[in-house]
């Protein structure tokens, strides 16, 4: 039942509005002087009390149409880990006229998270969020709220915003690599099978290491086959997942921290994690699934 409520106050078609602490004060003096101007039978307090609620009116709509155009175009937020400052930036259209100073949230399930926001224009705000813990952050709304322009009203909407953020294990300030594999570049590890070498283990070249091609099989017959079940085998970092039941979080920062500085430093790492064996390699798409993996640990 919360949630089905929730659903109801977040649809997009909505603006909500409040008044705010001095448009509450704003209201009841309104009201006052209604009472007064009644009892005493002072036409001109009446003037004057109607002249002041007409003018709050038009200040209440003049509000709800500083956000009622706003339309989200495009939310850009990368993967990042955990406290750290992830730049992310949202672009916006139909942007009403100043000023701008919008607060955003963003929100997933029961949990919202605020940007800091250092810059606001007509087209795009950008700023930094950090997320405060490790996992998949599937995010629903963008929540603009603002009391602009004259601050007597509070309003907000809500936008919706079907994304997905990983937020790795947080990093440690330091670490040292010191267990490289000494494998020697170069060298193969094959499967084993008996047979001649241009008949066993060939299968199609799809864009892999161009090493692994049996070039002279593509000297007889021009076709570009690979030695399937061969790996070529060069210095790398092998990193053993063992998740201890005291203290996770700190042994989960440290093997993201080593994955990390292996990628800085360009070294290939083999992660044996318990999803099995990824790796070893060196490229980036590597580093974020190894690292999305410690995230859902």
């Amino acid at each position: 039942m919360k949630n089905w409520f929730r659903k109801q106050f977040r649809k997009r078609t909505r603006v909500y509005i409040m008044p705010t602490k001095m448009g509450g004060y704003l209201i009841g003096l309104i009201f006052l002087m209604f009472l007064l101007a009644i009892g005493y039978d002072n036409n001109l307090l009446l003037i004057f009390t109607l002249f002041l609620f007409s003018m709050n009116l038009l200040w209440l709509i003049q509000s709800h149409f500083h956000l009622h155009h706003l339309k989200l175009q495009h939310i850009a937020l990368s993967n990042g880990h955990a406290l750290a400052e992830l730049p992310i930036k949202i672009f916006w259209e139909k942007s009403p006229k100043g000023p701008y100073s919008w607060n955003l949230t963003l929100e997933r399930a029961n949990q919202g998270v605020k940007p800091e926001l250092f810059d606001q224009t007509d087209k795009f705000a950008a700023g930094q969020l950090k997320i405060p813990k490790r996992g998949i952050w599937n995010w629903n709304y963008l929540k603009v709220s603002t009391e602009l322009p004259f601050g007597l009203y509070r309003l907000w909407c809500f936008y919706p915003a079907h994304f997905e953020t990983v937020a790795y294990p947080s990093l440690l300030s330091q670490t040292e690599i010191n267990n490289l594999a000494n494998n020697n570049s170069g060298e193969s590890i094959a499967m084993g099978r008996a047979g001649r070498e241009d008949i066993w283990n060939l299968a199609p070249y799809q864009g892999d290491e161009s090493r692994k091609i049996n070039w002279k099989h593509y000297a007889r017959s021009g076709d570009l086959l690979i030695k399937e079940g061969e790996e070529y085998t060069e210095q790398f970092f092998h990193i053993k997942f063992d998740l201890p039941k005291n203290n996770p979080e700190s042994y989960l920062s440290y093997i993201a921290t080593q994955m990390v500085e292996c990628h800085r430093l360009g070294i290939p790492f083999l992660f044996e994690g318990p999803e099995g064996k990824i790796g070893p390699a060196r490229h980036g798409e590597h580093l974020h699934q190894c690292l999305k993996v410690l995230s859902q640990c």
